[in-house]
């Protein structure tokens, strides 16, 4: 039987809930988002619009000394 699967990209409805909570966690582990991206097979916004939808996303760190 063939399996749906999840191909990269796509919008956060398009996610199963079990993706979107590796995500969270993996986030919440100080993973960069491009990392997560790597790791769940998903595009960099489509792991941004997650993590604002379950309202963790932090956003970009400015290092820069002004």
């Amino acid at each position: 039987m063939l399996e749906s699967v999840q191909c990269a990209g796509g919008s956060p409805s398009d996610v199963s809930e079990d993706k979107k909570r590796i995500v969270k966690n993996l986030y919440l582990s100080n993973i960069a988002e491009e990392f997560v991206a790597m790791q769940v097979d998903l595009e960099i916004p489509v792991v941004i619009n997650i993590l604002k939808e379950l309202d963790v996303y932090r956003g970009k760190i400015d290092y820069e000394d002004d």
